[in-house]
């Protein structure tokens, strides 16, 4: 790989090392995506930025003379996580020669589900779906502002997918897919379909914790992937597209001595480097809403493939949104917040329907005078959740069907030392034998509440629990659990956003390569991921266990084997 020589003018370069803000501090989204691994990234460049800059504008191209060396590949894919990586295997298992760029010393491992249709491990369960029903379903959750052509090519080829991944995990030896068959009872209300497929470590135990997720299988991948020639560079941020005419064709880097690499591309550029949730300035600027209550964002997703994207010429922002949840807690976050108990707000007053996506209860907060609002039950709390029977995510209590993690206790007293004690320590949660007390130990955070008002409301939420009907604000009445026997408990939750998926980046067409704002596709370059836009609206469809995951694993399949038929 020695020095090469190649002449491109000064305006074929498309730059990325416009400095943006430092990424928000994490706190822990635990359940679906699991918690963000401190020491990983996606892969970019820097991300430190001036106010008042126009972020869209090309920086100052790199001079040539700086370019250090130049390496031929046919696919070069910026980002190494649940897209990058299996891009990189596929495209090598194609024959490609293929460079995985990382600015991180690791990769980025946090999803645990893959939802994808059609598998044969469904096939195998008899599962059956509808298309138009999920579909359409889908496009309700986006208030139709997504792509709806997306959606469909997910559906249609997901299976596929989940199957080559299964294949992947079964050749290891160590580790084999669970399907999640234990859905939500919605009452009719939002679909909850059997799409979740669980990588879990062998043997699988049913109705026990499992170690799981893309902790396990990355490695897996990655090996595979090297021992058939990928060229896998961690500490190496891509810092900017190279673009001939009207098709990019190569990437330069910085390696880890600070040099400037030149990766030349002769069937495209994949970006996967996982988005902008982790920069501030670009969050303030095209998601000022959820900007400032951004609790968990996986390090170092700085924007810098969506920047170099738009940069060479992407369209983008037609919704700018990020995953939100009801699980946020001052300085991370709690996994049981999306149980159904009882909410007030700071006056102690009921304010909603508790049993809606997880998103949606972060929205229903939001709208309380404060942003925060309080999860309220008593000392038959793991009583209350069996009745609540919630999954995936939120799942609480082992059930048949259920891809347990070790994230979900086993009984009252595991759930209490798991995720009751620590809180009660920190002081997000209070504990009270009487709701006069518990009133009072509110009172540190929310003024406002007088024992009257609390006890009022428990007492009318009491009656409608008690009646089976729940004639205030309808929820499903088998969820309706008193709350009657000290000791009681009350959690502070607070409205906040997770970053884990980006729900808007660059728009790109059914081949997923990035277009323009004429809609042309910029030839040689391809989004996903997070840095890929149009699946989704302003909510991230939370009864689909695993979408994210199983859509960043299906496109990055696609995008690469666009790349090579192209």
């Amino acid at each position: 790989m020695g020095m090469q020589t190649t002449s491109i003018n000064r305006r074929s370069f498309i730059t990325g090392m416009l400095a943006t803000g430092a990424a928000l501090g994490a706190g822990a989204l635990v359940g679906c995506g699991g918690q963000p691994q401190a020491a990983q990234g996606s892969a970019g460049g820097s991300s430190a930025s001036t106010a008042g800059e126009d972020w869209t504008a090309p920086p100052a191209p790199i001079e040539e003379s700086e370019i250090a060396e130049t390496i031929e590949a046919d696919i070069v894919i910026v980002g190494a996580g649940t897209s990058g990586i299996p891009a990189a295997l596929t495209a090598v298992e194609e024959g490609a020669k293929t460079v995985l760029l990382e600015k991180g010393d690791t990769f980025f491992a946090a999803p645990n589900w893959f939802a994808g249709i059609g598998s044969r491990y469904q096939n195998e369960l008899g599962l059956t779906f509808d298309r138009n029903e999920i579909v359409n379903d889908l496009m309700w959750y986006a208030n139709h502002r997504a792509d709806q052509r997306l959606i469909n090519l997910w559906y249609d080829n997901s299976g596929e997918a989940i199957d080559w991944y299964g294949d992947e995990l079964e050749e290891s030896g160590t580790l084999e897919f669970a399907v999640e068959t234990d859905n939500k009872d919605t009452g009719g209300k939002h679909a909850s379909p059997p799409v979740a497929h669980v990588p879990v470590e062998k043997p699988y135990k049913e109705m026990q914790p499992n170690k799981m997720g893309t902790r396990l299988t990355h490695p897996v991948l990655l090996d595979k992937a090297v021992s058939l020639g990928l060229d896998l560079r961690y500490k190496t941020p891509a810092v900017q597209l190279v673009k001939e005419g009207d098709r990019v064709t190569g990437v330069i880097a910085k390696n880890e001595a600070g040099d400037y690499v030149r990766f030349t591309a002769s069937k495209g550029v994949v970006l996967a480097s996982g988005g902008y949730s982790g920069n501030r300035y670009l969050m303030e600027k095209l998601n000022p809403n959820q900007s400032q209550n951004l609790t968990s964002n996986p390090q170092d997703n700085g924007g810098d493939g969506f920047k170099m994207g738009v940069w060479a010429g992407g369209d983008y922002g037609r919704c700018a949104w990020v995953m939100s949840s009801d699980r946020s807690i001052e300085g991370g976050g709690w996994t049981p917040g999306s149980q159904p108990w009882l909410r007030v707000n700071k006056f102690g007053e009921r304010f909603c329907n508790e049993d809606a996506p997880y998103d949606f209860g972060a929205n229903a907060g939001a709208m309380n005078p404060g942003n925060d609002w309080w999860n309220i039950f008593d000392a038959n709390y793991w009583d209350a959740m069996t009745k609540y029977h919630t999954t995936i995510c939120s799942r609480m209590v082992p059930a048949p069907g259920a891809v347990c993690t070790t994230l979900v206790p086993t009984d009252a007293d595991n759930f209490y030392e798991m995720y009751m004690a620590p809180q009660l320590e920190s002081g997000n949660m209070v504990q009270a034998d009487s709701l006069d007390e518990l009133a009072t130990k509110m009172q540190e955070k929310s003024p406002d509440i007088t024992a009257e008002a609390l006890k009022k409301t428990l007492d009318r939420y009491n009656e409608l629990c008690e009646k089976g009907v729940d004639d205030d604000f309808g929820k499903i009445g088998f969820r309706m659990v008193g709350v009657t026997e000290p000791p009681y408990y009350a959690m502070h939750m607070i409205t906040g956003e997770t970053g884990l998926a980006a729900l808007d980046g660059l728009r790109v067409n059914t081949n997923l390569e990035v277009i323009d704002s004429e809609g042309n596709a910029i030839r040689g370059l391809y989004a996903v991921g997070n840095d890929q836009g149009g699946f989704y609206g302003m909510s991230y469809p939370w009864y689909y266990g695993g979408l994210h995951a199983g859509k960043n694993l299906t496109f990055a399949r696609l995008a690469v084997k666009n790349a090579l038929s192209a």
